[in-house]
């Protein structure tokens, strides 16, 4: 469209110029007719003049709307892109290529390389369209304020928003605190320590110094798995806060290793009385420290960075965290607790179940968009931003995926690229090292991620929940490997996969809901640990 206007113009311009030049020829040849047809003629001209104008004008209106319509879409990316590129990352950008070349073994699979660039929905929310469908939201979420609003003025004659539920969730914050404070504290300042001593007196005996860290490594990892998790347990801390410090713990844990891993080499690769590698045993305690902070798993001596923080834009991420937070809180006053509060006490059948696993994926879908957006799209911004971190590709394009093998790829890079820097490489690696019967189990690497993804997963949902019930661990490590192997390009898989992920997440929200209640309503039938791996809801619902 952009290019029909002026294509449009230059044909109505040559036309008029055609039929300007014409008159002028047709008033020479009535000149000799008399006066009153050359001043008909000249009439006539005058009109041709003025409509030649007004054609031109509205011309001109027209290209000026177009240009700025696609000044308004498209400018605010571009000056996203601009802002980004901007940024003094040169040094680090070639510094963080040449390391990962030079630890790049040949044969080895390529390393995750940092670049300068925005997240892709700040990139798409830009545009008018795709700014309409996050404003839907929005109003979506206003339209569920207004509808709990008005049920407390029907029931209790006042406004009264309880937000008894998400106040309950997110109880104890005060020791949730004290344990991070105590996971960060030995994260950063323990954990260097220990490598920087390791890395630059381990030439002396390699040997003992290589097993004496070894055990030592592993039993500060055990521990830092063993004692948040008895703390969590000890002050029976909620669901929300027992998220922040699991989930706080596995990113802990993940930046450990990561640290470990990669700088591992520097160590073991130094010769003694080699002055050169003397300096480079051990990163310096700032690289690692921004390390911590920043929204990447993937550890880096430097990351291209912007030159400046946009504090506002901090505020507009940070806000919408909370917005997603209280939608979550309607979706499941709303949709959920109804539903489920009296299973146990009233009898539910198969028919029932059904209906409460069709009537579970509408917000159970909405609560799995609002987790993508609050976390990995505005939380992981905010603290970009804050850091000045000028990668963002905290995921891609997953909607669009016409396969699930893509999905999982793009659904969440932040973990994705760990998997695939110091498991999926490594296990590869170690492979090619066997030989060629070793390598050929292509599917064992895969296999392995999938193992420690879904056991992550479930680990943080029992101990959140405080009960075992491997729904997640079944379809993660069950269906969504056998997906794996589903492999088309066909746009209508699409479909396929947008079916498959609502009614998994109908299931979950179902079943895990079902659980709860049961837990809440139902007595225990077994004593002591086995009551936490044996699902109440069945037994309280076969002896009902």
């Amino acid at each position: 469209m952009a290019g029909e206007a002026p294509c449009c113009m230059r044909a109505a311009w040559q036309h008029l110029r055609k039929a300007d030049s014409t008159l002028v020829s047709e008033v020479k040849e009535l000149n000799s007719n008399g006066e009153e047809q050359v001043l008909h003629n000249i009439y006539l001209r005058e009109k041709f003049k003025d409509f030649q104008k007004s054609l031109e004008n509205e011309f001109s209106n027209m290209i000026d709307k177009r240009l700025g319509d696609f000044e308004e879409e498209n400018l605010p990316v571009a000056e996203c892109l601009v802002r980004s590129t901007s940024a003094s990352f040169t040094s680090a950008l070639t510094r963080s290529h040449s390391r990962c070349k030079e630890s790049k073994k040949p044969g080895e699979l390529p390393c995750r390389m940092y670049v300068p660039r925005p997240s892709l929905l700040k990139e798409l929310l830009a545009i008018n369209h795709m700014e309409s469908i996050y404003n839907i939201f929005v109003a979506i979420l206003v339209l569920l304020f207004f509808n709990k609003v008005l049920e407390e003025i029907v029931h209790t004659g006042s406004p009264n928003l309880d937000l008894s539920l998400i106040i309950w969730a997110f109880g104890g914050l005060d020791r949730v605190i004290v344990i991070w404070v105590c996971m960060f504290t030995s994260t950063s300042v323990l954990v260097y320590l220990s490598f920087h001593h390791w890395a630059h007196y381990r030439h002396n005996m390699p040997a003992v110094y290589d097993s004496v860290g070894g055990i030592i490594y592993i039993a500060y990892l055990s521990l830092f798995l063993y004692l948040p998790l008895q703390s969590l347990l000890y002050h029976e801390l909620p669901p929300a806060s027992s998220f922040i410090i699991l989930c706080e713990q596995v990113r802990m844990f993940m930046k450990t290793w990561a640290f470990v891993r990669s700088n591992l080499n520097r160590a073991i690769k130094y010769k003694k009385n080699d002055d050169c590698q003397a300096g480079n045993l051990c990163p310096d305690f700032s690289y690692y420290l921004y390390f911590l902070f920043a929204p990447t798993l993937v550890y880096r001596d430097e990351y291209p960075r912007n030159e400046t923080c946009d504090w506002q834009q901090v505020f507009n991420d940070l806000s919408q965290v909370i917005g997603c937070l209280f939608y979550t809180h309607f979706l499941f006053v709303r949709f959920c607790v109804p539903v489920f509060q009296k299973f146990g006490q009233e009898s539910f059948t198969a028919t029932n179940l059904l209906v409460a696993v069709f009537s579970c994926m509408f917000p159970g879908s909405l609560v799995l968009l609002c987790g993508f957006f609050a976390i990995l799209h505005a939380w992981l911004n905010a603290f970009g931003e804050i850091m000045r971190f000028a990668d963002r590709m905290f995921y891609k394009d997953w909607w669009n995926s016409t396969s699930y093998a893509r999905f999982y790829r793009t659904w969440n890079c932040v973990v994705h690229d760990w998997l695939y820097e110091y498991v999926y490489r490594d296990i590869v690696a170690w492979q090619r090292k066997q030989g060629e019967g070793c390598a050929r189990l292509r599917c064992f690497p895969m296999l392995v991620v999938f193992f420690i993804s879904s056991v992550v997963h479930e680990y943080i949902l029992a101990f959140a929940f405080k009960f075992f019930y491997p729904v997640l661990l079944v379809m993660f490590g069950g269906f969504g490997v056998a997906f794996m192997f589903v492999n088309s390009k066909a746009r209508q898989f699409n479909i396929f996969l947008w079916v498959t992920l609502i009614f998994g997440t109908g299931v979950l929200m179902c079943l895990y809901s079902m659980e709860w209640y049961a837990r809440i309503n139902c007595p225990p039938v077994y004593e002591g640990y086995l009551d936490y791996l044996v699902p109440r809801s069945l037994a309280c619902e076969f002896s009902s």
